[in-house]
């Protein structure tokens, strides 16, 4: 993820969840004004119904990236679990869990502390190589702290699921994720083959929201690239996360513009 996708990302969360309540701020003004005996006059007011109109546009998608944020939350227990379940491991500098199950995992969850877990069955079919490419690749991710980028996304995806094109975008960063860290695993001395065939091998993706696994993302685009490397990577997202942080902004600059003309044509009269 490009420093400029991942400042536009956190400059749209945040105002994902503070523009609604900006866009209240002129109603609540109004209605302070007015007073509570006028309280029942003053939301048939053609400017009030205005108001809580911007309002709820501007509280959709709010509502669905906060809500994502939260679901989200609920893979904490999960990853404790795990925590508890498995025992530290080591290859050659690499650390990692082993977690006994039959399937072939590989995945990293947390988002303050990243761990990579490995599963029995993986550590075993893997072999030395392979697993030594997939723990490669699990680093790159936790050096990049891409599963707090990816919590992210997915509130974004959640956010704006009404949009057909935000699940295209959120799942290009996603695979622009997946082929850099297996670009770092190649660098830090995996070989293509290798990791083409862990990734294979690690055919069931992480289930725990606070994880990115091995297979996350397209694995056919991933595939094609490791056999040819000049295949080039999907375009960064950057001006899309812009134009969303526009649009989400938009009901509130809107409410306070009309709270200021309205100010304006009353002082007027008042001359």
């Amino acid at each position: 993820m490009s420093r400029g996708s991942r400042m536009a990302l956190v400059m749209l969360g945040v105002v994902l969840a503070f523009a609604p309540a900006a866009t209240l701020h002129p109603l609540i003004t109004h209605l302070y004004a007015a007073g509570l005996s006028n309280l029942s006059i003053e939301l048939s007011h053609p400017r009030v119904v205005g108001f809580l109109a911007l309002a709820g546009v501007s509280a959709l998608p709010a509502a669905g990236f906060l809500l994502s944020i939260l679901w989200t939350a609920r893979g904490a227990g999960h990853l404790r679990a795990l925590s508890r379940a498995s025992r530290p491991a080591r290859l050659d500098d690499l650390n990692y869990r082993l977690l006994a199950s039959d399937a072939v995992l590989v995945f990293t969850a947390g988002l303050l502390r990243p761990v990579t877990f490995v599963s029995t069955e993986a550590e075993r079919s893997l072999g030395r190589a392979g697993l030594r490419a997939a723990l490669l690749h699990e680093q790159a991710h936790q050096r990049s702290r891409d599963i707090m980028w990816r919590v992210l996304l997915r509130g974004v995806g959640r956010g704006f699921a009404f949009i057909p094109r935000i699940r295209e975008v959120v799942e290009t960063e996603t695979l622009r994720t997946e082929c850099e860290a297996d670009e770092y695993a190649i660098r830090g001395g995996a070989r293509r083959r290798e990791l083409f065939e862990a990734i294979v091998a690690a055919s069931t993706p992480a289930t725990n929201p606070l994880a990115a696994g091995l297979t996350d993302a397209n694995v056919e685009f991933r595939l094609i690239r490791l056999v040819h490397p000049e295949t080039p990577l999907p375009g960064h997202p950057t001006r899309s996360f812009v134009a969303l942080t526009a649009a989400v902004a938009l009901p509130a600059a809107a409410a306070h513009l009309i709270a200021i003309a309205a100010s304006v044509c009353t002082s007027h009269l008042m001359m």
